[in-house]
């Protein structure tokens, strides 16, 4: 097979329809009713026909539905259908979830009074998988991320598919905790091997170099043999080359235990990465999370690798030895987004850090493009004098990008210039410009960035940890048999208590309170979905009296 051939194949993969394609269940029978109303909805604007459609034919979002496109078989779920073809087809989806929400008594203050929520709008008593619909929903968003992100996120954050989503986490996240688990005991493996090649004991190339070294000894006696033992020599020679041992390869040390667990948890990581990215598709690439995992993955594979080499002195070892020092620093850093996805429990501060490095990224070119310009401008004005902060452009781009921050070093830069005024007072104007466009406009701009809109930052928070455990929630479901899922499937039905004081006999079931959001769309929800029905039997009331009238009417006229 070609190498092109390879690559269309994995754009194949990535670019399947359906991850549960094959676990749909059996599709609508004549669905052209729904497809003809849907095309039609698109020039009247009027969605009811879909409605009544999806009621009458007792059709939910999880229904398979089937059509041949350009001659090619297409199936996917009714959810899918409605985002990707009809106007506006979240509308569509979110009043299909409304109608799912209902409350059991008509008085807040009542013991019985409670909200039911019904997830059989998004589920299949055929299929032991229920994320299908919340699959398309994450999957959806990821394509279509820069024009309708807001459409794709509401519709993960309302209320039904919310509730779900915290139910089946219940169920699904001890995968969570033994990835964390996983990867932790990686983290721990990888600093001890960081630690033992770059903070090893002195090496001692004789016995009198030891001797020497004990500052503490009362009197220093001599020995006859000041050469050491033949280990201590060979020792002595690794040493003074910068040569270790290579991996795996001395049994003979107790440190053999760390480095089989550090490649074992390596390649669970890899596996489990490996997995993710097969299974989430699109939405693992658009994640930056995971690549700041295999950069600690790949840099973990090279340092072991080039063990042998990495205490050199030469380019390589040191291009390896900072690829090194990158990936046990990146891996430090994903422990603080690991920490971060425990969902409501303390990681909220993660997320946002997380949320925050996304958000500057696009104003960190900015600042770049700005001290590009002042390094220049610095290194030509610093020429032919003793100044070797600004002899090359990355010297004094460094050099600038900290004068930026606010170490200026202004006396050292002010003599450097001696008897040449001229050159000093250009000097003198560049750094005000700096502090000015720089230290007062550009940091502190970052700063407003990241606490213009606290509000909108909690929400972020709320929306990637719902996003967090629905992605859990789909692997389980990959990994595992369909015997087991079905002992972890969420209940059909949920009844939600909404009381601020709940005495004994309340058959509801309190939210955390970190749902609240839900806890307040689901009250406006229940009462509007109350209204409707008033309405509705309100005017079959209406009706059925007009019917009494017109026929005493034609009675009395026939009488």
């Amino acid at each position: 097979m070609s190498f092109t051939q390879v690559l269309l194949c994995m754009r194949k993969s990535l670019e399947e329809e359906h991850p549960y394609t094959s676990e749909l269940q059996e599709p609508l029978k004549k669905p052209d009713d729904i497809i003809e109303a849907i095309e039609r909805s698109k020039q009247t604007g009027d969605h009811s026909e879909i409605h009544n459609l999806l009621k009458d034919r007792n059709i939910n979002l999880r229904t398979a539905i089937e059509e041949d496109i350009d001659g090619v078989k297409k199936k996917r779920t009714i959810a899918r259908k409605l985002l990707e073809d009809a106007v506006n087809g979240n509308k569509i989806v979110k009043r299909e979830l409304d109608i799912h929400v209902k409350a059991t008594d008509d008085k807040e203050d009542s013991i019985n009074y409670a909200l039911e929520i019904d997830f059989e709008g998004i589920l299949s008593e055929e299929s032991p998988k229920q994320t299908m619909v919340l699959y398309d929903l994450l999957d959806l968003r990821v394509e279509k991320r820069s024009e309708h992100n807001e459409a794709f996120t509401s519709l993960i954050k309302h209320p039904v598919i919310a509730s779900f989503i915290a139910l089946k986490w219940k169920k699904t996240k001890w995968y969570f905790y033994t990835t964390s688990l996983i990867f932790m005991s990686f983290l721990l493996f990888y600093s001890v091997f960081i630690i033992y090649l770059f903070n090893r004991p002195e090496v001692y190339c004789s016995k009198l170099e030891k001797l020497l070294s004990e500052k503490n000894s009362k009197g220093i006696e001599f020995p006859e043999d000041i050469s050491g033992t033949k280990q201590e020599r060979n020792e002595c020679e690794r040493h003074q080359a910068r040569i270790s041992k290579k991996f795996l390869a001395d049994f003979d040390d107790n440190f053999i235990v760390c480095e089989v667990l550090f490649l074992t948890f390596f390649i669970f990581l890899s596996a489990m990465e490996i997995y993710q990215a097969i299974k989430l598709k699109r939405q693992y690439f658009k994640e930056l999370e995971n690549y700041i995992e295999w950069v600690v993955l790949i840099s973990a594979l090279i340092t072991m690798m080039f063990k042998e080499i990495i205490l050199q002195s030469n380019w390589e070892a040191a291009v390896i030895r900072g690829i090194a020092a990158v990936g046990i620093c990146a891996a430090w850093l994903e422990l603080i987004f690991i920490i971060g996805r425990y969902p409501f429990r303390g990681g909220d501060f993660s997320i946002m850090f997380y949320n925050i490095i996304k958000k500057l990224v696009r104003y960190v070119i900015s600042m770049f493009l700005m001290i590009i310009g002042f390094a220049f401008a610095f290194m030509v004005v610093n020429y032919g004098h003793n100044q070797d902060s600004f002899e090359n452009p990355i010297k004094s781009s460094m050099m600038t990008l900290t004068m930026a921050l606010g170490e200026f070093n202004f006396e050292d830069m002010y003599n450097t210039f001696k008897e040449d005024s001229t050159s000093r007072g250009f000097a003198m104007v560049l750094l005000v410009l700096l502090i000015l466009f720089g230290t007062i406009t550009m940091v502190n701009l970052f700063i407003a960035v990241i606490i213009s809109d606290i509000s909108q930052l909690r929400e972020d928070v709320y929306t990637q940890n719902l996003i967090n455990m629905a992605q859990c929630s789909i692997l389980v479901e990959e990994l595992l048999p369909s015997c087991i899922l079905k002992k972890m499937r969420v209940e059909d039905k949920m009844v939600v208590c909404l009381h601020s004081l709940c005495p004994k006999g309340c058959s509801g079931t309190k939210l955390s309170p970190n749902l609240k959001p839900v806890v307040d769309q689901l009250n406006e929800l229940a009462k509007l979905n109350s209204e409707e029905q008033d309405r509705i039997n309100s005017h079959k009331v209406k009706g059925s009296s007009s019917q009494t009238q017109a026929a005493i009417l034609i009675s009395g006229i026939t009488f």
